[in-house]
């Protein structure tokens, strides 16, 4: 087979995949490096602040990039980013993202679409990023954040560790945390 017909068959079997990522819809989260960050914007009350933070604690235990050595952690996420639980280390939690709360519905504490979790900081820069390494906003910036609901899903608990740097890892390596090339690193 020519290789230009082995190109055009390669291109249209990424056009579904292109297709889907271009048709999703956005989604507005939040954005908070703080409880008090939290608590004085409109959205939240104190204490669905409070609640909202607590669930994305406990989120941060299961779901962020466990790794065996302090070095390792800190390759990804930079010096003093990282801290121990038990024999492992995690990054620090840098920012919590938190669903938008539907205005439109009676005061149920019904909300928008997308799931609550920390977020962490690589020490690449660029914006956030979820347990899953997907990036939440350009910026490092608090407040309204708009996305694709694909980003905003439960973050996969990790129950693998990394033993070497692969936060900033491509997309390849998000459901397993090693390999592939890292970002500014």
């Amino acid at each position: 087979m020519k290789r230009s017909k082995k190109l055009t068959l390669a291109v249209m079997g990424l056009a579904p995949i292109v297709l889907t990522a271009c048709s999703e819809k956005p989604v507005d989260m939040l954005v908070y490096k703080s409880l008090a960050e939290c608590s004085s914007d409109v959205y939240y009350n104190d204490k669905a602040c409070k609640t909202e933070f607590d669930k994305a604690q406990k989120t941060h235990r299961s779901a962020a990039p466990k790794y065996k050595k302090l070095a390792a952690c800190e390759s990804d996420f930079g010096r003093n980013s990282c801290s121990s639980m038990g024999s492992l280390y995690l990054p620090m939690i840098a920012a919590y993202m938190l669903p938008m709360p539907n205005r439109n519905r009676s005061s149920s504490g019904s909300f928008m679409g997308g799931f609550g979790q920390p977020l962490y900081r690589t020490r690449g820069g660029g914006g956030f990023r979820t347990g899953d390494n997907y990036e939440i906003g350009k910026s490092r910036q608090s407040g309204k954040v708009s996305t694709v609901a694909s980003k905003t899903k439960k973050p996969s608990i990790k129950t693998r560790t990394v033993s070497r740097g692969g936060f900033g890892s491509q997309a390849a390596a998000r459901g397993s945390w090693g390999g592939g090339r890292t970002f500014g690193g």
